[in-house]
């Protein structure tokens, strides 16, 4: 099978071959499978788009419950209007300690799929988790001729404990398409034994509500001035917001720092704060509610994401990176991860764990706003380029079509069902 490159598509291709129209003349069966998707704002709009689709057929599988940071949450229920065909199923081990939620599954999966009987399967969860190797194993014996699509977010190379290292295995062996949010993502996969065809896709921001405000009236409520360098997220040692702090003790005294969100590291935040004497320069804001983050994110000069790797985590991509982007803010973020390749061309990208030279950097853009100006405009470009959640719909739209493609070339070899994972 040929490997893919990046490769933007939109919802429908003019010129198209007579293969591809024959492929689209019926309305091809999509499952997706995704714990994401109980969230009207995270996952599902850009079910909702896919379903609007006038040549899929789309089922939307996701969890009864869900432990999402320490909280457990239900399925929200998406509007009346938006003709979303949405299954709540009952999971089993939706939380079993150390292995955290990789060991939940879908007890009804089997009757769900003779029910439904897809074309395809998109597996919205990392290809090690139980819940993706019952499918493809559910997959082989009661629909070899369906596809699957495996999603990864994974950035690290690392060997997984047993039994997910078994499971994954398993999964892209049987994968007969791979989507990595990064691209650091897809040579993972790659280095994990798949050889079919791949390509990134990444989040998406809502560019209705995230869009640019009146920024004088968003400073002015939340009482800011001077050049304002903002954090938006989790309060944990990872996000490097103590090489923030470090950072704004060595910047120009018109420079301040508002951080937003709530975590473990708050008070550790406090007293270091207080320490570097920065007194007024800092404020916490505590965290907020998503529909008040677009007037967050218009009162900022600058969006700061200064993340460090660890030999367990880096950045997998910065979902706040598009969503300040969309708003018209520059960001400036370290190289940890995927915030080089979202970011692109809209900021400044400087090396982990180095306050100085976070410091010069955005020293460098409060003594010419103009540049800050610009870099927002592109910021804003690239998202309605790249990240909306109709352009990844797009994209997952035309990766169903090629999956089933694809697999209608492998289905023979399923035919008689392939062992256990």
């Amino acid at each position: 099978m040929p490997a893919v490159d990046h490769l933007a598509l939109p919802l429908s291709q003019p010129g198209a071959g007579p293969r591809e129209s024959v492929e689209t003349c019926r309305a091809l069966r999509v499952l997706l499978i995704s714990h994401t998707c109980q969230s009207r704002t995270e996952g599902q709009p850009k079910a909702v788009l896919l379903a609007r689709i006038p040549d899929l057929r789309l089922k939307l599988l996701t969890p009864d419950r869900w432990l999402h940071y320490g909280q457990w949450r239900g399925a929200e229920t998406p509007a009346s209007d938006v003709g979303l065909d949405l299954e709540v199923s009952k999971v089993r081990w939706p939380w079993v300690g150390p292995a955290q939620f990789y060991l939940h599954w879908y007890p009804r999966l089997n009757q769900i799929l003779r029910a439904f009987r897809p074309d395809v399967i998109d597996l919205w969860e990392e290809p090690w988790g139980l819940v993706s190797a019952h499918a493809c194993w559910l997959r082989n014996r009661l629909l070899p001729k369906a596809a699957i699509v495996s999603e990864t977010e994974q950035n690290i190379d690392k060997t997984l404990p047993f039994p997910f290292e078994r499971f994954r295995s398993y999964s892209l062996r049987n994968a007969d398409y791979a989507v990595g949010r990064n691209a650091e993502a897809v040579r993972i996969l790659r280095s994990k034994g798949y050889h079919g065809p791949a390509e990134v896709v990444p989040n998406a921001v809502d560019t209705e509500l995230f869009r640019p405000m009146d920024r004088r009236a968003c400073r002015c409520e939340l009482g800011l001035s001077g050049f304002v360098v903002g954090y938006v997220g989790r309060l944990v040692e990872e996000k490097g917001l103590m090489d923030l702090l470090d950072a704004l003790k060595l910047c120009l005294p018109q420079v301040n720092l508002l951080l937003v969100g709530s975590g473990p590291l708050q008070g550790e935040l406090e007293r270091r704060s207080a320490g570097l004497g920065l007194g007024t320069r800092v404020k916490f804001l505590g965290g907020r509610r998503l529909d008040e983050l677009p007037a967050v994110m218009n009162a900022l000069d600058l969006l700061a994401l200064p993340s460090r790797t660890t030999p367990r985590w880096k950045e997998q991509f910065g979902r706040v990176i598009i969503e300040a982007h969309a708003c018209g803010v520059a960001v400036i973020g370290s190289n940890s991860g995927a915030i080089p390749e979202v970011i692109g061309q809209a900021g400044r990208i400087v090396p982990e764990q180095d306050p100085a030279a976070l410091a010069r950097a955005i020293d460098e853009l409060a003594a010419d706003p103009s540049i800050v100006r610009q870099l927002g405009r592109m910021g804003r470009e690239q998202v309605e380029k790249h990240y909306t959640w109709e352009r990844v719909a797009g994209r997952m739209a035309a990766i169903y079509r090629r999956a089933r493609r694809y697999a209608a070339g492998e289905a023979c070899s399923r035919d008689a069902g392939e062992g256990n994972p």
